[in-house]
């Protein structure tokens, strides 16, 4: 049975949500809270598997929790966010301190729209509940990379967890990359511009999300939006694929990598990070066997080791490194292929 601490500033939510988790079967919830004072004395007290923990909360915002959590008692996290552009902005933040996903919360409640929220957020709550969590440590830079021209063409898929590797890659990473980066991430309409931005923080690539028609460019990182395929069109195009959710999500990287092997051949450079599943498992055979090189985060830093395993026991991975080395073996398979990176 999985144990659930509820955190909400709402009281109608906290009890919609336990009694949504309370009759699944699987789950019950051992407590709830009203803001961010009490989360780490309840944690510390109550041993939850999962916390729910509402963003925008008085006296101590769900930030501020989340770090205090991260920091003392590592927990799988799960953040209510609102639809807004400070919500968007606040997710983004929390993913990076170390929550494992996020639900938007409804802005008009109604049976429907709970009914919805309820079908989300109960399956994350049981990958939250398999996430490897550790506390927050400074991480060493490791040595410092001088960016390289190469004529490969980087494409990234990540889900659960993606967006804290994503920023580690990206902050490792050379600064001002001289090669092109399409990447996909699991992730939400309406979630994925803020994403973009903070990547483009980091300083490695000018990052934005793609458009349809958009050329790739070196040195621009592009991100597929959220709930849009993206696919290649030719060897230095990309459109978008508006097909049904495949393997459960879309956008799915297997139509970036699929493609990416049949117009890129050996150029493509696959690096697959943490999420669940098996997203670009199949792209990434279908590059291995164009000549491309594949890369995988490995379990010691992955938030849910799935993407990755998959892909590895397809026999489609050349090399798996943690978050934090993945930049040196990217830049080694820029400029000497799969033996170097590996």
């Amino acid at each position: 049975m999985i144990k659930v601490l509820v955190v909400d500033d709402s009281i109608f939510m906290r009890r919609v949500i336990s009694d949504a988790i309370n009759k699944s079967g699987e789950m019950v919830v051992v407590g709830t809270a009203s803001n961010g004072d009490d989360v780490l004395n309840q944690v510390r007290i109550l041993q939850p598997d999962v916390i729910t923990l509402d963003i925008e909360m008085p006296r101590k915002n769900g930030l501020i929790a989340l770090q205090e959590v991260m920091s003392e008692v590592p927990t799988p996290v799960v953040m209510c966010s609102t639809l807004t552009a400070e919500g968007t902005q606040a997710t983004m933040m929390a993913l990076e301190i170390g929550a494992v996903d996020f639900i938007a919360k409804p802005t008009l409640i109604t049976a429907e729209t709970m009914e919805l929220t309820f079908k989300e957020l109960l399956p994350k709550i049981r990958i939250a509940a398999q996430a490897r969590m550790a506390k927050r440590t400074a991480s060493s830079a490791g040595p410092k990379l001088k960016s390289v021209a190469s004529n490969k063409v980087l494409l990234i898929a990540s889900s659960t967890g993606g967006p804290k590797a994503l920023m580690t890659l990206f902050e490792t990473l050379p600064k001002e990359m001289r090669v092109p980066c399409v990447i996909v991430q699991h992730m939400p309409v309406g979630f994925t511009k803020s994403l973009a931005q903070r990547l483009n923080g980091a300083g490695s690539f000018i990052t934005r999300e793609a458009e349809d028609g958009d050329q790739l460019e070196p040195g621009v990182a592009l991100l597929a939006q959220g709930g849009k395929h993206l696919e290649f069109s030719g060897a230095d195009k990309l459109r978008f694929n508006d097909a049904p959710d495949r393997l459960g999500v879309k956008p799915c990287a297997d139509y970036l990598f699929e493609s990416g092997a049949k117009f890129l051949g050996d150029k493509a450079l696959g690096v697959i990070l943490t999420g669940m599943g098996k997203d670009g498992t199949a792209g990434a055979l279908a590059i291995k066997k164009a000549g491309g090189t594949i890369l995988g985060e490995s379990a010691e830093t992955c938030t849910v080791y799935g993407m990755p395993r998959s892909a590895k026991e397809a026999g489609a991975v050349d090399g798996e490194f943690p978050a934090h080395e993945l930049h040196m073996a990217i830049m080694a398979a820029l400029q000497g292929g799969k033996r170097a990176a590996a």
